[in-house]
C-alpha cells in the first residue's frame, strides 16, 4: 500500500522549515536512472531511514490519513508545501493514478496550501495530461527531464521542467535551444532554501531549473547525466 507521511515543520537544510511530505517508494517509476543504486539522493543518509519508515508503514498512512495529518497540523494558509522530499506521484506499472492525484491536490487546495513536486515517470501522452492539469489547478507539478535538450523542450511545451547536471558542473545560468536555465539558487547562495526561494513552486516561470548532483551518490548521478 502506497503510504503518506507529512512533517509539519522540516528540518531538511535543503527545503528549509517548511511543510513536507514523504511518499513510499513504491511510487518511484523504475524507469527513473537515479532508482536501484542510481545515485538518488534520498537514497541515503538521514532521510532514508525516515523514508524507509514511510515504506514499510511504520510511519504514515494512506491518503486519508495525509488529509487528517494536514488538517490536525493547521499549517498556516498560503504557505509553501513540498510534496515528496523522497517519493513520486503514485502509479500503476508507470501510468499515472490520476484518481489519487487528484485527491492529494483537493486535499492541499481545501488546506490552502502552495504545493509544489516533481514527477519522473515516464513523460506519456497520458502521464503529461495528468501533470497539466495538476499545474492548471494550482498543485505545481515539475517534470524531472534526464537531458537539457529534453528539458527545454518541455518547457517550451508550458511545463516547469528541471534537469541533473553533474556535481562539477560551475555554470550558473545559461540557455539551451532558446530557454534559460537556471541553477538552484540554492546550491550557489548560502542561507537559501526551497522557504526563501520558492522558484521550483512557480508553474509558469520563465526558466528550468538545474541541479547540481549532490549528496552521496553525486558521482553516480554526474555519470548519468545528459545533454
Amino acid at each position: 500500500m502506497t503510504t503518506y507521511h507529512l512533517t509539519a515543520k522540516s528540518s531538511n537544510a535543503k527545503t528549509g522549515p517548511i511543510a513536507v511530505t514523504t511518499s513510499s517508494a513504491d511510487t518511484c517509476p523504475k524507469t527513473c536512472p537515479f532508482n536501484n543504486g542510481g545515485g538518488c539522493y534520498a537514497a541515503s543518509g538521514p532521510l532514508k531511514l525516515h523514508w524507509d519508515k514511510v515504506t514499510t508503514g511504520e510511519r504514515g498512512g494512506d491518503w486519508l490519513a495525509l488529509q487528517d495529518s494536514i488538517t490536525a497540523a493547521k499549517l498556516k494558509p498560503g504557505s509553501l508545501l513540498r510534496h515528496n522530499q523522497a517519493g513520486d506521484l503514485p502509479h500503476e506499472n508507470g501510468v499515472l493514478n490520476w484518481s489519487v492525484i487528484r485527491y492529494l491536490y483537493t486535499i492541499f487546495q481545501a488546506a490552502k496550501l502552495r504545493a509544489f513536486t516533481y514527477t519522473h515517470h515516464v513523460q506519456s501522452e497520458y502521464n503529461l495530461q495528468v501533470v497539466a492539469d495538476c499545474n492548471a489547478a494550482g498543485f505545481t507539478v515539475n517534470l524531472s527531464c534526464d537531458a537539457e535538450s529534453r528539458a527545454a523542450e518541455m518547457h517550451k511545451l508550458g511545463f516547469p521542467s528541471v534537469c541533473v547536471t553533474s556535481q562539477d558542473d560551475e555554470r550558473k545560468s545559461w540557455e539551451v535551444d532558446g530557454v534559460k536555465f537556471q541553477t538552484c539558487p540554492a546550491q550557489l547562495r548560502d542561507g537559501v532554501t526551497c522557504a526563501t526561494c520558492q522558484l521550483c513552486s512557480v508553474a509558469d516561470r520563465n526558466c528550468v531549473v538545474a541541479f547540481r548532483a549532490h549528496g552521496n551518490g553525486a558521482r553516480k548521478v554526474s555519470q548519468r547525466v545528459g545533454i
